[in-house]
């Protein structure tokens, strides 16, 4: 049964968030060079915040999942929190996966909502509908949501235990969700009936019986192939095979330049009695999963803090005034520099300017700096915790690299958060400068970034006896 509650603070909330608005509205002033994926997503957040501020939220319960929620019927939240619900408990039960004591929803529907379904990774979903009919059968509105709410589950699931996966495909990723969504849907029907969704359905066509067609299509798509292959190995290593297993590719940290074999070695290991039968499905389900990300040409090459000279340098372009900030999700800010003329450099430290968004207490989550050559070609990569940044109070934050690094000529440096909605890091660019940066990730090159620079700087030094006029 769930429970039903108006919230105390939305009041005082939505004077907040009316606040936010006219700060965001003063930010983007007479600011013409915005790119169109930045302008968008400031579209959807004042949107979203504006539907906020205009309703009033109210909240729907039950053990294991809770939703906010504005513009919809009291019978409708409770079935959205009751999917998630009984969902959560077949991700446990049924696959033994490390899932949230509490799921959270936030619906945000109202006219100018897009239709909308993402999660956090962790333990939070975001529903955004343009009106509460959109919650209609799929017959009716062409969207299947109690399929969505599985399958925004199923990322969870794996991305609570698979936490570094830039080996793994976008067709990979979803391919997996579409599979075990699919297959808690039927799970759910055969445990709450049609009557689980408030107007009543078979909804046991959105599960396997769906994909099943799909796979079965003259030319499926990479995700229903993805989400087939995800159906072999289930069918090997059985439902609570595939947490083990990406408990193991987890512990396995493979080189992203060659992820395949510590991959499929790790996939054995762990299920010895199944060898040729993994082996066979590898051969076939790799192309779908895997991607190899090429290193550098440039061979990484570290050395101890103590051969240094230790007069550091900091390459920087920026005047030390943010113009404007952004959180890129399946991006990075990457910012190109170049080592002076003449010796070694070797970079010690990266200081980035920016601000973590989210929730007070910082997460455990960990974020990459990687060094990279002209090409967007991985030399090193280090990890480094969200909490180094203040929530909302953009600084100067300096990394020490564990081990300082020989530096190219011409090279990136890069930061690569993967945000969500609930949870990143806004990096501050300066538009006194511009043409050297770039929305990339290691070993993808992206595309420019137009407004300006990122506010990265870089601290390099050389080794003791490179200096021609200090040597003894």
């Amino acid at each position: 049964m769930g429970h039903r509650y108006n919230n105390p603070d939305s009041h005082q909330r939505r004077q907040c968030v009316l606040r936010n608005l006219i700060l965001i509205a003063r930010e983007q002033e007479g600011k013409k060079d915005v790119q169109p994926a930045m302008r968008s997503s400031t579209i959807l957040t004042i949107l979203l915040l504006f539907g906020t501020c205009t309703a009033r939220a109210e909240q729907v319960a039950t053990s294991g999942a809770v939703a906010t929620y504005e513009g919809l019927s009291e019978a409708q939240a409770k079935a959205l929190v009751e999917t998630l619900a009984a969902a959560r408990t077949v991700y446990i039960s049924d696959f033994n996966f490390d899932m949230p004591q509490t799921v959270t929803l936030s619906v945000a529907c109202g006219a100018g909502h897009p239709t909308r379904l993402f999660n956090d990774g962790n333990d939070r979903i975001e529903l955004s509908i343009p009106s509460a009919d959109s919650l209609a059968p799929p017959a009716k509105s062409g969207a299947f949501h109690l399929y969505g709410l599985c399958h925004e589950l199923g990322h969870i699931a794996m991305y609570r235990t698979l936490r570094d996966r830039d080996w793994l495909t976008g067709a990979g990723a979803e391919g997996w969700a579409h599979f075990v969504g699919s297959v808690v849907v039927d799970k759910l029907y055969a445990a709450k009936g049609e009557k689980l969704w408030p107007d009543p359905y078979d909804y046991r066509a959105d599960g396997t019986r769906r994909l099943e067609q799909q796979l079965k299509a003259a030319s499926p798509s990479d995700i229903d192939r993805a989400a087939g292959a995800w159906r072999d190995l289930d069918a090997i290593v059985g439902h609570a095979g595939m947490v083990k297993l990406f408990a193991a590719w987890q512990k396995a940290q493979p080189d992203l330049a060659a992820p395949s074999k510590p991959l499929l070695a790790a996939t054995v290991a762990t299920f010895p009695e199944k060898q040729a039968a993994l082996e066979a499905w590898w051969k076939s389900a790799q192309p779908l999963l895997v991607r190899a990300r090429p290193k550098s040409g440039f061979a990484k090459v570290s050395v101890p803090r103590t051969k240094l000279e230790g007069t550091p340098q900091t390459l920087k372009g920026d005047d030390d005034a943010a113009d404007g900030k952004s959180s890129i999700a399946g991006g990075g800010h990457a910012r190109l520099f170049e080592s002076p003329a003449e010796g070694e450099w070797y970079v010690t430290a990266v200081s980035i300017h920016g601000a973590r968004y989210g929730a007070a207490a910082p997460p455990a989550d960990q974020f990459d700096i990687a060094l990279c050559d002209s090409d967007m070609h991985p030399i090193a990569v280090w990890k480094e915790p969200y909490k180094a940044f203040d929530r909302g109070n953009a600084k100067w934050v300096k990394f020490q690299v564990p081990q300082p690094t020989l530096l190219p000529q011409k090279f990136y440096v890069c930061a690569a958060f993967r945000p969500t909605a609930r949870n990143g890091v806004y990096v501050d660019f300066d538009s006194s400068t511009k043409d050297h940066s770039r929305i990339a990730t290691p070993g993808v090159t992206g595309s420019p970034l137009e407004q300006g620079d990122w506010m990265i700087r870089v601290e390099i030094d050389r080794a003791k006896g490179d200096d021609s006029l200090r040597r003894k």
